[in-house]
């Protein structure tokens, strides 16, 4: 789920199989026993189908999460190793924005869509044994641990983008900083040019003022 933005956390995930087998033996005296890769039930019915299919989903789901964090892991990684070398920061906010919406779609969709903290049916919470195997099944496909490794992947992920996301307001904050200062700048020489101005007339009519004065004076001579 999510968009994945363009060259960042875009491997494809590698393939992965897992051979896991449930026999049924209706001779055995267990309800179940879990034993080298298989699940042994002494029946096979819906109730046992819905468990079992719940948590091999879980484990194939958080496979696929898992691949998608170390993927942007190793991106944050590239990016971190190129603003080491050179010094320089490039990546879009827009990106970081897509990857923090993709940290916390893995998260929810880890909780609400496949559940990896709810049991999958009624029958596991009512009969003990439908439980039992849901408990089986999950510590043998270490669940919660891989859910804990996922979380901190994601945390991790988490403070890169914070990390990331204040340079880019640190340089919007000192981009404005440089506008606020060519704006004073540029008041300060419009009121310096409106002083110039206003002295440059203030002079030429006291300029103009000892002219008419000096011509006044000289036609008084001349009635003399």
């Amino acid at each position: 789920a999510g968009t994945t933005p363009s060259g960042f956390g875009a491997d494809r995930p590698p393939s992965k199989s897992e051979d896991f087998s449930v026999v049924v033996d209706a001779r055995q005296r267990e309800w179940s026993r879990l034993q080298n890769d298989n699940l042994r039930l002494r029946c096979l019915d819906l109730n046992n189908i819905v468990v079992i299919s719940s948590v091999l989903g879980q484990s194939v789901a958080l496979d696929h999460y898992h691949s998608r964090a170390d993927s942007m892991l190793r991106d944050f990684s590239r990016i971190n190793l190129e603003m080491e070398q050179t010094g320089n920061f490039n990546m879009p906010r827009r990106h970081l924005f897509q990857v923090v919406a993709q940290t916390n779609t893995i998260y929810s969709d880890s909780i609400t869509k496949i559940k990896l903290l709810e049991k999958p049916s009624d029958a596991a919470w009512k009969y003990a044994h439908y439980g039992a195997i849901w408990e089986q099944l999950r510590g043998e496909f270490e669940l919660e641990e891989r859910f804990q490794r996922l979380s901190l992947k994601l945390e991790l992920m988490q403070q890169n983008v914070k990390y990331f996301l204040e340079i880019l307001q640190n340089r919007k904050s000192n981009t404005l900083e440089w506008i606020i200062i060519v704006l004073i700048a540029g008041e300060i020489m419009l009121c310096l040019y409106d002083i110039y101005e206003r002295r440059a007339e203030k002079a030429e009519k006291e300029r103009k003022q000892r002219e008419l004065e000096h011509r006044g004076g000289d036609l008084d001579l001349g009635h003399g």
